[in-house]
């Protein structure tokens, strides 16, 4: 289980000390995993009492954490879906997948996480991805493997490449929704940045401003992130549910081994995290 330190956490010297004496953790190591404005790493502990009563005891104390299983970085059920283009009407989004379109509440998004994604494809597809469902429920629905990770059919066998990169985590679905800003379509919501970077930026931005969500952009410097590198290379790549049928389980889905753990991670902390804040909410009610 992972304990981690949440973006609002106060960085200053005197929060340093109080953390060192509920943890026993010197300030040293504390301040080298911890940073203000971004989630860090505290501890990953392999009990999942000891890191519910870490986290219980933090939280109580009013210190910002969440406990995530280290599962979450390479959970099959967390798939990411390449989003072709999106619409803003009002309080909703329409996200445009691959061959069908389903619209949500912007008040379903939970975080969007802005990087860099790497990605080199392993093996040639195989197959051809199932036929859609006419389902266009957000809960119900189920990327299937044309969805998955779209951007790597463009690619030969032995091509790598990296790109800029925003997920849009939601709070009610554990799939993700990426933006991958060579090929997304920027002009129909009327951005016309220099940079195909610079307008993910400013879709990031917008979101991030109407969903009242933050944008996390630590990939690089965040203690998860070398954390969930070093899981990456120890992991293979992650298989397939039993669930799901023959033809999906075929296709491989795994991106980028460095930037796709971090983002489910993030996505998962924040989703956690805003259920603690409206349960607080509900009580003081």
């Amino acid at each position: 289980m992972l304990v981690l330190m949440g973006p609002s956490f106060g960085a200053a010297d005197a929060d340093f000390q109080r953390l060192s004496k509920l943890t026993g953790m010197v300030a040293y190591d504390l301040r080298a995993r911890i940073k203000a404005g971004m989630w860090g790493l505290l501890k990953a502990l392999a009990k999942d009492v000891e890191a519910e009563r870490l986290g219980g005891a933090l939280l109580a104390e009013g210190f910002p954490v969440v406990v995530v299983p280290r599962e979450v970085t390479s959970d099959p059920q967390r798939p990411i879906v390449a989003l072709r283009a999106l619409s803003i009407e009002g309080a909703n989004l329409t996200l445009q997948l691959r061959e069908r379109e389903m619209t949500v509440p912007v008040a379903a998004l939970c975080a969007i996480v802005r990087g860099e994604a790497q990605v080199g494809s392993r093996r040639s597809p195989t197959g051809s991805g199932p036929a859609y469902s006419s389902s266009s429920t957000f809960r119900a629905v189920v990327p299937d493997a044309g969805d998955m990770q779209v951007f790597r059919e463009s690619m030969s066998p032995n091509s790598f490449e990296a790109f800029a990169a925003a997920d849009l985590h939601f709070h009610s679905v554990t799939w993700v929704a990426r933006i991958d800003a060579r090929s997304f379509d920027f002009k129909a919501l009327g951005i016309g940045a220099a940079s195909p970077a610079g307008a993910l930026d400013t879709i990031a931005d917008r979101l991030a401003l109407l969903a009242k969500v933050r944008v996390d952009r630590s990939a690089r410097a965040s203690s998860i992130a070398s954390f969930t590198q070093q899981a990456a290379k120890g992991t293979p790549s992650p298989s397939m549910p039993p669930s799901m049928p023959m033809s999906q389980r075929a296709k491989e889905v795994a991106g980028d081994d460095r930037f796709d753990p971090y983002s489910r991670v993030i996505g998962e902390a924040e989703r956690r995290w805003a259920a603690y804040q409206a349960s607080l909410q509900v009580a003081r009610a």
